[in-house]
Order: structure tokens, then C-alpha cells, then sequence
């Protein structure tokens, strides 16, 4: 119904409101007293004697007055619901989001808006201050007319897309920890600003959780993590494969932390040797000294001048040791080619040369695997003015990962289940089998939820990879984007509806030969349009979930937030660790040595010499 039309359907119900319906009241009267055949001649010769008496009789019947009264609901029913369709369009049109309304019998597309009724069925709806009704990502917060929140509490993973300042950590992220700490379930979470930590990290404590922070700006300040952990556990229970593939998957990361270009022969060489004194190190340093820091230390040591010594040494294994093995790449290239894989594979460890660095990963103080089983709250503290720094988190990451899957396989998946809220994912180093994995972590009782800027991100660091990626996310969230091309995405997910076009056609052949005409029609259009997305407004959630319409959500700062005034802001001092040193660094001491020497207590000849 066009609004003009609608317009004049309103003002001819007004007329018979007040006209009409006073003198149709009367005509009960006239039958009872002169029957039906008489009393029906004489109202209609009343009527048209006087066809705009009703005001009159309104103003001096009071009986007519009060039963005209009473009808009035229904008119004004029938009043709003012809207002309604053009109130909704103006609504739409207020924030020029969305377009008309839609026509036809859907020729050409059904999408629409999720209604409230399908929003309570496809979304978990808590009302606070009550408890959720479960662990889940916020997907909308509003306080008005009461506090509620949207949760999206089921096994799957969100993907949150969201422009710089647009308020994923302060309106999704934060929030979400909030509520997952309320459910009681464990989290990973990355912190670029290390604004999550300090807001959430003494609330979680007062709940009960085991709060661990792994802090890449200031590593004396957190806990510590080492690396070579699962590569040393896997050797020490005779299992080289899980030793091997442990050093391999590290050695990925580590070798792809930067995109390469050219021949593939120079990564896999340098992710090789990498394995290959991973494995070594693992296998044969003192205690303290199975460390990354060792591994750098071996191969600038005993890789210089052309590599013979390191040769000599990996020849000290048997055949069939797995850093033997790895080394094999290293060992057969040519002589032209070696300085530039050493060269190469020591600039990816160069990391490891800083002492605080060095530190951090020397020693575990905490077991991967135990936030499948007791609420646990990891805090990885990113660093964006460090971005070599960067590849620790996406170590752990895929390290934490492997342990909690060893520790759900034979149970049917974990006994408490971790949430990964990875903060600026498109800006860590890619995860070796990150899209396989995701494939299958919901089984296992492990959930993701990636924050990105833009889909670019993931396409750049995921390659080939990124659509199993954004396509195992069945519920993405949208609040902002400055990129074209992921609106262009956003706008083709929302769908297309049918609407009504309109051409009009003018002719004029001589001064008093014109023609016009007017020619309606059927086309498609998106629910949103490209530019709309990249217009959305601020304070709101596009939320779009596979096998349902959009949902436009209002999504409120945390200082909405019934639960923000008990949030206190950690303290930010060094704990009292005593005096901090440098871990010791191993190399290999001479065959009848034993080959167990750390650097700083080294007596015995000299390494190179001996090799």
C-alpha cells in the first residue's frame, strides 16, 4: 500500500467516524419504535435530509455519545494498523539503513529481519541480574525497558568483525568473559592492549578462577611458559612421534611467523633444522637448560663457518632419532645454499637472543591442559609495538590447544569447557592446521571466537584457508568495518527480498501529442546494500547465524552494565620474584663428556674444538 493511498484510506475513516457512525447508531432506534419496514424508510429519510448531522447528534445525545465512545478502540485499531507498515518505513529510513518494504511473493528473495519471538528462540535471552542461562558470547545488551543480554550459548564459533574503535573488547568481549565467568567455564583470551586483564582479571580471582597471565610486553610481570614443554615430555615418555610432531608444529610457526616468497625450499629447509634442534635440545640439554635459547645457542655456535661442526654433531645420534631425522633437509643441500638456511633459521630464532624473552620460556609454571578440568582464566598480553613478539602467543595458542585435544580424546571432549577469545586474531602468525582444527574443537569442547578488523586479515595470514575458517564460524557478528570488500561479504550474507520498482515513460511526437505512463515491477535487493553496511551505526549488532534471518540487536557499552561497578582494576606492580637471572644456556660438550654441559658452568674442553 502506498503511503499517499494510505493517507486517504485514514482521512475516509475519520469521515465515517464521526459522520457515519453516530447516524448508523440511530437506526436501531427508529426499528424498535415503527418496526423494521417503516423504521428503515423513515432513518434513511433522515439521513439524507441531514447527512452530516452526526457531529450534532454526538454533541447532544449522551446516551449515542457514550456507545460512539466505546466503538472508538476499534477505529483507532483499525487507524494504527494502517499507519503501521509507513511508521515502520520511516523508522528504517530515519538511519537510512535498510530499504522498502518488501513485495511480490518473494520472485525474488524472502530475507528479512528477525522478528523478537525468533530472536528468543534462535538466541539465549538472560535477564539480570538473574544468572545466564548458560556459558555464551554476548551478541546484544540492552537496559531498557529492563537489563537483557543475548547470548549465543550453543558449540559453535563466532567470527566478531569490527573496525578499530568500534567497541568489540569494551561490547563483546569483555562482557562475554563477564558471563562465561558466571557459567563457570575456562577461557584463552589474547590482550593486544592489556585492557581485559586489568579490568577482568580480580573479578575472575574473587570468582575462584586460576587467573594466568603470560605477559609478552613485560614477561618478568606473569607467569612463564616454555615451548619445548611437549617436545620434552614426548622424548621422556620414548614417544617420538608426538616428540616429533610437537617440534614440527613449533617449527612451523616459528618459520612462518613472516610470509615468504620464492622457492618453497628455503621455509621448509629453515622449519627443518629448526625441528631438528628443537628435538636435540630437547633430548640432550641439562634440565635447565631445555630451552629455546639453547637452540639459538647451538646453531650460531656450531652452524658458523659453513656448518661442519653442527654436521659432526647431529651424526652423534642414532638413525632413527627424530632430530636426526629433521636435520636431514639441512644436511643434504648444498654448501651454496647452508649459510643462507642457517642464516635464515637463526634470524627466525634471533627472538630468543633477549633475555627476557629467554626467561620466559625457559621453564613451565603451569599445565596447559588443567583449564579442561578447573576454571582457568589465561591472559596472553600482546604487545603491538613488538610484533616479533607476536609469535609466542600464536605458539601457545596452538600448544594449548594440543593439550586440552590429548586430554578430551577416550572421554568424549573435555569435562569443563575452554572458550578462545582471540582478540585481533588477523594480526597473529598463522596457526599451523588452524582451519582443520577449528573443523573439529567443538566436539571436543573447545569454542572460538576471532576478532578481526576486516576479512582481509585472515585472508592474508590463512591463504587458501580462511574460507573453512570464516565458514566453520556459524555466527558472525558485525559492528564496523572501513573495508569495501567485507561489506560487500556482509551485505550478501544479510540475503536479498523482493521489492517493487517503479519507471516512468513521457512522449511527445507534437506541441498537443503527449503521452505518460507509469510502469511498475519486481526486482531483488540486498537487505542491506554495501554502503548501509559500512554505514551501520554505532551501539548496535549485526548478528547473522547459518540457517536464520538477520538479527539487528542493541549492543551497550560495558558502563551499562549492571556488574561494571564491581569490576576493580588489577594492580599493575611487579610481583616480588627475588632476584631475576638469565636461564643457564646448553651446548654440547665433547663425545666422552656426556654432552650435558650448560654454558655458564662449562669446565670442560672447548666445544668447538672437540666437534
Amino acid at each position: 500500500m502506498k503511503l499517499k493511498f494510505r493517507h486517504v484510506v485514514l482521512f475516509l475513516l475519520i469521515l465515517l467516524d464521526l459522520l457515519l457512525a453516530p447516524l448508523v447508531l440511530k437506526l436501531p432506534l427508529f426499528l424498535k419504535g415503527q418496526g423494521f419496514k417503516p423504521g428503515l424508510e423513515a432513518w434513511k429519510k433522515e439521513v439524507l435530509a441531514r447527512p452530516l448531522a452526526g457531529p450534532a447528534i454526538l454533541l447532544k445525545d449522551t446516551k449515542m455519545r457514550q456507545i460512539w465512545i466505546w466503538l472508538q478502540p476499534a477505529f483507532g485499531a483499525a487507524a494504527i494498523s494502517i499507519l503501521w507498515p509507513a511508521t515502520r518505513r520511516k523508522s528504517k529510513a530515519r538511519d537510512d539503513i535498510g530499504g522498502p518494504e518488501a513485495a511480490g511473493q518473494g520472485q525474488h528473495g524472502t530475507a528479512r529481519w528477525r522478528t523478537r519471538k525468533e530472536i528468543a528462540a534462535t538466541l539465549a535471552v538472560w535477564r539480570l541480574p538473574g544468572g545466564p542461562p548458560g556459558g555464551g558470547v554476548v551478541m546484544g545488551f540492552a537496559r531498557q525497558p529492563f537489563y537483557t543480554a543475548w547470548l549465543d550459548a550453543g558449540d559453535t564459533h563466532v567470527l566478531l568483525l569490527g573496525a578499530t574503535r568500534s567497541g568489540k573488547s569494551r561490547r563483546v568481549i569483555i562482557p562475554t568473559i563477564l558471563t562465561l565467568a558466571l557459567a563457570g567455564e575456562s577461557m584463552v583470551i589474547t590482550d593486544p592492549k592489556g585492557e581485559l586483564y586489568q579490568i577482568t582479571s580480580t573479578y575472575l580471582q574473587r570468582r575462584g578462577y586460576d587467573v594466568v597471565k603470560i605477559d609478552l610486553r613485560d614477561p618478568y610481570r606473569g607467569n612463564r611458559w616454555n615451548p619445548l614443554e611437549p617436545v620434552i615430555r614426548g622424548l621422556g615418555k620414548r614417544d617420538h612421534t608426538a616428540a616429533s610432531q610437537a617440534a614440527w608444529d613449533m617449527a612451523n610457526i616459528i618459520t612462518h611467523q613472516q610470509p615468504h616468497h620464492g622457492d618453497s625450499i628455503w621455509p621448509q629447509s629453515q622449519e627443518s633444522l629448526t625441528a631438528a634442534l628443537a628435538l636435540a635440545v630437547a633430548a640432550e640439554a641439562l634440565p635447565e637448560g631445555k630451552h629455546l635459547a639453547s637452540a639459538y645457542a647451538l646453531l650460531t655456535t656450531l652452524g658458523a663457518g659453513g656448518g661442519e661442526k653442527l654436521d659432526a654433531y647431529f651424526r652423534r645420534f642414532p638413525q632413527d632419532h627424530p632430530a636426526r631425522a629433521a636435520y636431514g633437509v639441512a644436511a643434504l643441500s648444498e654448501e651454496r645454499l647452508r649459510s643462507s638456511i642457517f642464516t635464515g633459521t637463526a634470524a627466525q630464532l634471533r627472538l630468543w637472543a633477549d633475555p627476557a624473552v629467554a626467561w620466559l620460556t625457559a621453564v613451565q609454571d603451569h599445565n596447559l591442559a588443567g583449564a579442561g578440568k578447573k576454571k582457568t582464566a589465561v591472559f596472553l598480553l600482546i604487545p603491538d609495538e613488538r610484533e616479533n613478539r607476536h609469535v609466542l602467543a600464536s605458539l601457545y595458542i596452538a600448544q594449548a590447544y594440543q593439550a586440552l585435544a590429548d586430554a578430551a580424546r577416550g572421554q568424549g571432549g573435555l569435562p569443563l569447557r575452554v572458550n578462545f577469545l582471540l582478540d585481533e586474531f588477523g594480526n597473529l602468525p598463522p596457526i599451523p592446521g588452524f582451519d582443520k582444527k577449528l573443523t573439529v574443537a567443538a566436539g571436543r569442547g573447545m569454542r572460538f571466537l576471532l576478532a578481526l578488523q576486516d576479512l582481509a586479515q585472515i585472508k592474508s595470514r590463512y591463504k587458501e584457508a580462511a574460507g573453512t575458517i570464516t565458514g566453520n564460524c556459524a555466527t558472525w557478528v558485525y559492528l564496523a568495518t572501513a573495508d569495501v570488500e567485507t561489506a560487500r561479504v556482509i551485505s550478501a550474507k544479510t540475503g536479498q527480498y523482493t521489492v517493487r520498482t517503479e519507471s516512468y515513460s513521457s512522449q511527445v511526437r507534437a506541441a498537443s501529442d503527449y503521452s505518460s505512463g507509469t510502469t511498475e515491477g519486481l526486482t531483488g535487493r540486498p537487505l542491506l546494500l554495501p554502503d548501509e553496511v559500512l554505514r551501520w551505526p554505532k551501539g548496535e549488532a549485526l548478528v547473522l547465524q547459518t540457517g536464520q534471518n538477520p538479527a539487528r540487536l542493541p549492543l551497550a557499552d560495558l558502563s551499562e552494565w549492571p556488574v561494571a561497578g564491581d569490576l576493580t582494576p588489577a594492580a599493575t606492580e611487579n610481583p616480588d620474584r627475588g632476584v631475576i637471572t638469565a636461564p643457564p644456556v646448553w651446548l654440547p660438550g665433547p663425545p666422552a663428556g656426556g654432552g650435558k654441559t650448560a654454558v655458564k658452568d662449562d669446565t670442560g674442553p672447548d666445544v668447538i674444538s672437540d666437534l
